[in-house]
């Protein structure tokens, strides 16, 4: 009797393996299980399971002045055939939706688009616009896909007019590196504000730098160690007549390779574009890109704080006119430090004749 037990036990194992593995199978999907029961005679019962996956969406959002293009591609994978709703944004106006690279007549109905299913794979693009005007706060719809999906994208597309602040979103994004060098340029601004080698005080150091952070860095701190060097070359003076020369000749190379670098700081600033040291995700300053592996049915949502390109150019603008009001006071300590004791240094004539014998 116990050998008849163990060998139904076995056999109920091994049709319930037999019944999983036909599930997967047919219907393609790990969430189809089949369920046995261990009676002498055992059939297999169908437990329903999701038939439908996203394996894929990318959201794609390209603000204009007055109209907002949006634009959706979906992979769906099913194991039949059906149809699935998904539901697009307040006021969005459908265009014609693609299945497969092909277009195709799919209408509409108040925010909900219906879309057929085909059994196996199919690629779907959806587009759509939405009269609004740009503001400085732009975030992408929370779009409902009906289902949970993975592979989430989020994408912005901004114009060449607009000045990126802040970016929100999904762990893998962009990031404004910017403000993490704008701390560090205030700790060392307050610090060289304490030294007592030249007269900026700390906000103007700050302001420097400010506009000094569109270029190099290597040039940035050319123009430092300019400022720097006339405070030394006042507080100490080279005795030896040679070295005093040769610093008086690195002085006029710092202070002209000083004023070409501030001018290219202001060419930079009145008409080039901010460098907001964006990265992460393969972004730029004009394409957004956010990645998230597992959404649920409501796709997350990515934002981004922007200013007209116009902004960035005014203050630049009163930048150039606060360092030209500033570098004239700054010419003129700086001439007094490099003329205090004198401007060159003629070597004395060696003699070789004997003193007079009084």
């Amino acid at each position: 009797m116990a050998t008849s037990n163990g060998s139904t036990a076995i056999r109920d194992k091994i049709l319930a393996s037999l019944a999983r593995y036909r599930a997967l199978r047919i219907g393609k999907f790990p969430c189809a299980f089949w369920r046995l029961s261990a009676r002498p005679g055992l059939t297999a019962e169908a437990i329903a399971g999701q038939t439908l996956t996203i394996d894929k969406s990318t959201l794609q959002i390209s603000p204009g002045k007055r109209n907002q293009e949006s634009r959706l591609d979906l992979t769906i994978r099913s194991s039949k055939g059906t149809q699935h709703s998904i539901s697009l944004p307040k006021n969005a106006q459908l265009q014609p939706v693609r299945i497969n690279g092909k277009s195709q007549p799919i209408r509409q109905q108040q925010k909900t688009v219906t879309l057929p299913v085909n059994p196996g794979t199919q690629n779907y693009q959806l587009k759509w616009h939405i009269a609004q005007t740009q503001s400085s706060l732009l975030t992408t719809p929370a779009l409902n896909l009906g289902i949970a999906s993975v592979n989430t994208h989020l994408k912005i597309a901004l114009a060449k007019d607009r000045w990126v602040l802040l970016t929100l979103g999904p762990k893998m994004g962009p990031a404004v590196l910017f403000w993490g060098l704008f701390i560090v340029l205030a700790v060392l601004a307050y610090a060289l504000g304490k030294s007592c080698l030249t007269p900026l005080k700390h906000w103007q150091w700050f302001l420097l730098f400010i506009g000094l952070s569109q270029i190099p860095l290597t040039m940035a701190f050319v123009v430092i160690a300019w400022l720097l060097a006339l405070g030394l070359r006042q507080k100490q003076i080279s005795k030896n007549v040679n070295t005093f020369n040769l610093i008086q000749i690195i002085l006029i190379i710092f202070t002209i390779s000083s004023l070409a670098i501030l001018f290219i700081a202001v060419e930079q600033g009145l008409l080039g574009s901010p460098d907001m040291q964006i990265a992460g995700n393969q972004s730029t300053a004009f394409q957004l890109n956010w990645y998230q592996d597992r959404s649920l049915a409501t796709l997350p949502t990515a934002s981004v704080i922007s200013l007209p390109l116009m902004s960035y150019r005014i203050i630049m603008l009163i930048w150039s006119l606060w360092l030209a009001i500033s570098l004239l006071n700054w010419l003129k300590w700086g001439w007094q430090c490099f003329s205090y004791a004198g401007l060159w240094k003629k070597s004395l004539p060696k003699t070789n004749q004997p003193l007079d014998e009084k």
